[in-house]
């Protein structure tokens, strides 16, 4: 998906670990996208273990699957969030949600502006909680923006088959 193509509001997810999982935001514009992330303190109280190079963004982009740990919003420019940008779709068939997991969901979304209100209220305010890959991921985080709820079947594939 062209980035110029991005309209604040959209669901959007970039591959990791070689399309093993997918870390997904909601783009928020004027490039800059929020998106749920583990941390961990370091003893320097350094907060992100892999800081991207950019300085207009707070340069992470993405999580590593550990149980455990502290979530945090955070907010990252485009580049900094992933090279390679999806749509999430909405409203697709639960058949499709479980032979595209991580990309889709059958839920209705809410308006995309609602969408960036919830989400920056999350980075400003609320948070989203501990990060927890099965049940708290960056999944969770942009299908409760769209929806009002969480959403993710990959946990369940994963234990499942």
């Amino acid at each position: 998906l062209p980035k110029s193509d991005l309209r604040p509001g959209d669901h959007i997810f970039t591959p990791r670990l070689n399309l093993k999982y997918y870390h997904q935001g909601i783009y928020v514009g004027h490039g800059m996208v929020i998106h749920f992330v583990p941390v961990w303190p370091f003893k320097d109280n350094t907060e992100f273990p892999n800081p991207g190079p950019c300085e207009k963004c707070q340069g992470f982009n993405g999580g590593h699957h550990i149980i455990g740990v502290y979530g945090k919003v955070v907010r990252s420019c485009v580049g900094c969030f992933g090279n390679q940008i999806y749509l999430y779709r909405y409203g697709v068939s639960w058949e499709e949600a479980f032979l595209k997991p991580g990309t889709c969901c059958p839920y209705q979304s809410k308006p995309l502006d609602e969408a960036v209100k919830t989400a920056k209220e999350k980075l400003n305010s609320t948070g989203f909680g501990g990060y927890d890959p099965k049940t708290n991921n960056s999944e969770h985080f942009a299908t409760f923006c769209r929806t009002g709820k969480k959403y993710s079947l990959i946990p369940i594939i994963e234990k499942f088959g």
